[in-house]
C-alpha cells in the first residue's frame, strides 16, 4: 500500500498556490476571445441572432504512442484499443526505432503489410489510422544509440552515411505528412560502453559515439526535413537533475542552438520508473508543483514549445489505481496551464501495451490508463473528463447587437447561427497565433 500522504505532501502543502496557478494559467495561456460579426446576404449587419458554439478539436496536443496498433491477437481487442485511443487523444506517436524499422539493410518497413513486429506498427498503418480519426502524428525517434540494427558497422564514422540515407528516405515519404519527429533521444542520460561479445547494439552493448553526434544528427535532419518539426527529447533526468541554466540538458540545448541547429520543440519525459520502496525519493522533484513549474519556466527561456513527451505513472499496489488517477489529474492540469507547453504525451495506453521482458521492463509498473481487459482505469476517466468536458467550450447565446464575443479554448469550432427561419453553420478556428474575428453571413 502506497503512503498517499507522503507521496502527495507537496501537492497538499502547495494546494492553494497550485490551484491559483492552474486556473490563471489556463485562462491566460489556453483560451482566447473571438468576435463573431453577423451580416445578411448583402453584407449589412444584423442583430437578434441565436448562436450555438461547439468546440470540435483542441489546438493543444494530447497524445499517446500507438505502438500496439493492430498488434493484439483478436479483432475485438484491436477494435477496443482503437476506440479507447481515438476517444481521448489527438496525437499519435509512430515508432521509427532503427532496429525494427530496418531489420535488413536497405529494407525499411514503411508499408502496412510489412513483416509483423510487436509494438512496432509500420508508419503507413499508423498514418491510415490517424487520417481516419483526424489525429496528428509524431515520429519517434530519428536517431537514438539504442535499438540499433545488427548490420550497422562498428565505427561511428562509418555509421554516418547509413544514418544520412535513413533520414533522407524517411523524409522523402513523410516530411510534412508527419508533423514532427524526435530527432535525437536521451543524449544526456544514455549509458554507453564497449560492445559485448554477442555484438548486440543496446544500451549495454553499443560502442560509444563521437561527441558531435547530437549536432551532427540535427544538421543532417535539417537538410531533408523542411516541413516537419525536429524535436529534442530527454528522460526524466530533465526534472530530477535540475540546476537551472547549469543543468546538463539545458546546456546541451544551448550548445545546439549556438551551433545553428534547428531545435523546434523541447521534450521532457516523465517516466516514474520507480518501485514502491524508492518512489518517495523523487517526491520533491516529480511530485512537486513549484519544482515542475520552475523546470518548465527555465526551459521556456529557449522560446520553443515544450512537450511532456513520455509519461508513465505507476498504478501498482492496492491503492495504486486511485493514486495514479489523482497524480494524473494534478500533473495534467499543471502542464496544461504552463505558458510554453503545447503537448502532453502519455506513453502506454494500457497495461497490456507496455514493453515486457525477463529483467527490467515497463509492464512491472502497471502504468497504463487501461487494464489488461481494456476496461478504463480511474486515470483514463480523469483524462476523459478533463480533455473532453472541462477543457471544451460549448456555448449558446442570443446576440443583442450585431456581433458578440466569446472566450474559448483554442481549437476548431462549429458555429450555428439562426435568425428567423434562416440558419447557417460555419467552422471557425480560434488560434493563439491566428485570426480572432469572424464574419457569419445569415
Amino acid at each position: 500500500m502506497l503512503d498517499k500522504a507522503r507521496l502527495f505532501k507537496n501537492f497538499e502543502e502547495q494546494r492553494d498556490l497550485m490551484e491559483d496557478k492552474i486556473q490563471s494559467g489556463i485562462e491566460a495561456n489556453r483560451k482566447g476571445y473571438a468576435r463573431l460579426n453577423f451580416v445578411d446576404g448583402q453584407g449589412s449587419p444584423v442583430s437578434g441572432v441565436k448562436v450555438t458554439i461547439k468546440q470540435l478539436t483542441h489546438d493543444f496536443k494530447f497524445g499517446c504512442n500507438l505502438f500496439k496498433y493492430k498488434c493484439f491477437p483478436t479483432a475485438e481487442e484491436n477494435a477496443l484499443y482503437e476506440e479507447k485511443f481515438a476517444k481521448l487523444f489527438n496525437l499519435a506517436v509512430a515508432p521509427f526505432y532503427w532496429g525494427p524499422f530496418e531489420p535488413e539493410e536497405g529494407k525499411m518497413r514503411f508499408e502496412k503489410d510489412s513483416v509483423f513486429i510487436d509494438r512496432r506498427p509500420a508508419p503507413e498503418a499508423v498514418l491510415e489510422f490517424c487520417r481516419k480519426h483526424n489525429l496528428k502524428v509524431k515520429g519517434h525517434p530519428l536517431f537514438w544509440p539504442s535499438i540499433m540494427p545488427q548490420w550497422l558497422p562498428d565505427d561511428y564514422a562509418e555509421l554516418k552515411p547509413y544514418l544520412t540515407r535513413r533520414l533522407e528516405r524517411i523524409a522523402e515519404r513523410y516530411d510534412g505528412a508527419i508533423q514532427s519527429f524526435d530527432c535525437v533521444n536521451e543524449v544526456t542520460s544514455i549509458q554507453l560502453r564497449d560492445r559485448e561479445p554477442d555484438r548486440s547494439k543496446t544500451y549495454q552493448g553499443y560502442t560509444a559515439l563521437g561527441g558531435d553526434y547530437p549536432q551532427w544528427a540535427f544538421k543532417q535532419a535539417d537538410r531533408f526535413f523542411a516541413d516537419s518539426e525536429l524535436n529534442i527529447n530527454e528522460t526524466g533526468a530533465s526534472w530530477a537533475v535540475f540546476n537551472k541554466e547549469l543543468s546538463p540538458y539545458f546546456m546541451l540545448i544551448e550548445r545546439l542552438l549556438n551551433l545553428g541547429c534547428r531545435v523546434d520543440r523541447i521534450g521532457l519525459q516523465y517516466h516514474v520508473f520507480r518501485r514502491p520502496d524508492d518512489i518517495y525519493d523523487i517526491v520533491d522533484s516529480f511530485y512537486n508543483p513549484v519544482h515542475l513549474y520552475k523546470v518548465m519556466d527555465c526551459y521556456g527561456k529557449f522560446q520553443r514549445p515544450l512537450s511532456v513527451s513520455e509519461i508513465t505513472i505507476p498504478g501498482y499496489e492496492d491503492n495504486g489505481e486511485e493514486i495514479q488517477a489523482e497524480t494524473v489529474k494534478n500533473l495534467y492540469r499543471i502542464w496544461f496551464s504552463q505558458r510554453d507547453a503545447d503537448e502532453i504525451v502519455y506513453w502506454n495506453l494500457g497495461d497490456n501495451c507496455a514493453a515486457v521482458g525477463d529483467g527490467w521492463a515497463e509492464d512491472q509498473f502497471q502504468g497504463g490508463l487501461l487494464k489488461n481487459d481494456f476496461s478504463e482505469k480511474l486515470s483514463y476517466q480523469v483524462l476523459d473528463e478533463l480533455i473532453n468536458r472541462q477543457w471544451r467550450t460549448n456555448l449558446e447565446y442570443e446576440s443583442a447587437g450585431q456581433f458578440l464575443y466569446f472566450k474559448g479554448f483554442y481549437g476548431e469550432y462549429e458555429v450555428t447561427a439562426g435568425r428567423g427561419e434562416k440558419e447557417v453553420t460555419r467552422k471557425i478556428h480560434l488560434s493563439k497565433q491566428g485570426y480572432d474575428e469572424f464574419q457569419i453571413q445569415i
